[in-house]
């Protein structure tokens, strides 16, 4: 077994789907790769019962996890994770905001989707409350910490979405793009603390979180218009995450990782 994160301590916001007996999130998988690797895991979600099992599975495997209970809109949840962290483990190196929730003026299963003008206002709020005050909280509650040890990796989950636009998808494509700018902007503040941020943007990807819209018939049509011919699994994005959170990026701060196989690189097929 790798110790590539031998003596870190890491703090995963949406990471309950970390059970490998289901199909895994690519938030959970991270988690579950940096424990196998040394790390000591905190597991941040809403959803108590997926989280609190994943961590259960984790423990008895001999793993070093934890679970809490942390809705990333909440400033005292967000401090309740990290007294975790630092209380349990001693210290907090890794952070992965990778939280998010589904836009409502994303198009259906008919292809119709809701328009600007028609898209309430509280459902706006919501995505981004979740997406961008989530990010704002979360880093605004490691860098002390992280500081402590003497620098630390922040981990931003974007989406290729914050590079291109599709019919819909409105308030979800700003929340993302915002997150990238954020992700450069915490980078430039904290560079002297030897705190990274950067942000991952990966493309179309079969998860618990997309699995009720990406049923077959669809991952095959999207294909088509990806140039490594397949929807990404969890994996292939967690590949790219485990990068930057580790050691191994300790020169990347204020970078954008796209993981989209190749979609916002082309205009698509023209026949």
């Amino acid at each position: 077994m790798s110790d590539r994160f031998k003596g870190k301590v890491a703090l995963v916001a949406g990471g309950a789907n970390a059970d490998e007996e289901k199909l895994l999130g690519f938030p959970g998988l991270s988690a579950l790769l940096m424990a196998r690797g040394g790390a000591s895991v905190i597991i941040g979600d809403i959803d108590d019962a997926n989280g609190s099992q994943s961590v259960k599975k984790m423990q008895n495997s001999g793993l070093n996890a934890t679970y809490t209970h942390l809705d990333v809109t909440s400033e005292d949840d967000w401090k309740s994770a990290v007294d975790v962290a630092v209380s349990r483990y001693g210290k907090l190196d890794i952070m992965i905001m990778a939280a998010g929730i589904s836009d409502p003026s994303m198009p259906d299963a008919t292809g119709n989707s809701i328009k600007i003008d028609k898209l309430d206002v509280d459902a706006w709020r919501r995505v981004m409350d979740v997406t961008n005050l989530g990010m704002f909280l979360g880093v605004r509650s490691v860098v002390n910490p992280m500081k402590e040890v003497g620098g630390g990796s922040i981990v931003l989950i974007s989406s290729m979405m914050a590079k291109v636009v599709r019919e819909g998808s409105n308030a979800y494509a700003t929340s993302r793009a915002g997150m990238t700018h954020f992700a450069r902007s915490a980078a430039v503040q904290y560079g002297p603390d030897n705190i990274r941020v950067n942000s991952v943007l990966p493309g179309w990807t079969y998860t618990p979180f997309t699995a009720k819209r990406f049923t077959e018939e669809w991952m095959n049509r999207m294909s088509e218009r990806i140039p490594l011919g397949r929807v990404a699994r969890a994996d292939d994005i967690a590949d790219g995450i485990l990068f930057l959170a580790s050691d191994e990026a300790r020169y990347v701060t204020g970078s954008e990782l796209l993981i989209d196989g190749g979609v916002t690189a082309w205009i698509g097929p023209t026949a």
